[in-house]
This record gives C-alpha cells, sequence and structure tokens, in this order.
C-alpha cells in the first residue's frame, strides 16, 4: 500500500486564515457594543447610587428638622444633618444647595436637593450630566393638637 500525498484545494491553510480574519470582525463588531453598553451602565449605576445617597440624607435632614421644627436653629440642623449625611463630591457629583421650604399653616417641612453626576460613557451621546433630585416632606402635628386625640 503506498501512500499518495494529495494537496487539498486552494492549499488548505488559507481556509484557517480566513476563519481567523472572520472570527477576529465578529469579535469586534461585538465587542464594541458591548463595551458601550457596559459603559452606559456604569454611569446608570453611579447616577443611581448617588440618588440613592442623596434621598437617604434629604430624609435625615427632614426628620431631624421635623424635630426641632419651631426652633430658630432648625435649618442650621437640617444643613448639619445633612452635610454629614452626604459627602461632598460623592461618586463625582455636585451638589446644589439645599432647599428648604416651611408651611405653618400645613404645619409642613419640605428638604429638598438637587445633585448633578458627570457621566463618562455618555458624553459619547451628548449626555455630559445626569440630574438627580431628593425630596422629603415631614408633617408634625402641633403640641396641643397631640393631647386631644
Amino acid at each position: 500500500m503506498t501512500l499518495v500525498y494529495r494537496p487539498l484545494p486552494y492549499g488548505g491553510h488559507e481556509d484557517r486564515r480566513t476563519g481567523r480574519h472572520l472570527f477576529l470582525v465578529v469579535a469586534l463588531v461585538l465587542a464594541v457594543p458591548t463595551a458601550v453598553g457596559a459603559g452606559c451602565t456604569v454611569d446608570a449605576l453611579r447616577s443611581y447610587a448617588v440618588e440613592a445617597r442623596l434621598s437617604q440624607a434629604v430624609d435625615a435632614a427632614a426628620l431631624a428638622g421635623g424635630r426641632v421644627m419651631f426652633d430658630t436653629q432648625r435649618d442650621g440642623h437640617i444643613r448639619s444633618f445633612f452635610d454629614k449625611a452626604f459627602p461632598n463630591g460623592f461618586l463625582g457629583s455636585n451638589l446644589s444647595p439645599l432647599t428648604i421650604a416651611e408651611d405653618a399653616a400645613a404645619g409642613t417641612l419640605t428638604v429638598s436637593a438637587h445633585a448633578t453626576v458627570n457621566a463618562i460613557f455618555l458624553r459619547m451621546f451628548g449626555k455630559k450630566e445626569v440630574t438627580v433630585e431628593a425630596q422629603s416632606i415631614v408633617r408634625r402635628v402641633a403640641q396641643h393638637a397631640r393631647k386631644v386625640q
């Protein structure tokens, strides 16, 4: 028995090279959208984390303000609680001034805050920052009204 060497048509190895090139092109085509999607997800998660922390800080500040609602230094207490709960520059955010509003007739105290988060990957789509906000309303019943109930 004699073995006869017959080369494959087109040499055989060219097909392997073409397969590698095709694999590389497909990998790049799939990698770019995946990277962009992952980057946008990072920006969204950062915004969500800032919003959650901002909401927590506003709630703490509003509850602290509700406790001393009729005190002359109420706003100072509110700002102090807020500053401790939301550090300046948290995850690269820029904070707007805290808003404190009182409605004496309704017995409510409203505390709200806005922050902007600098976007990293969303800049590719023209969105340089994401704005998040939080608001908390505390209602306090007057001292004499509580005794009647």
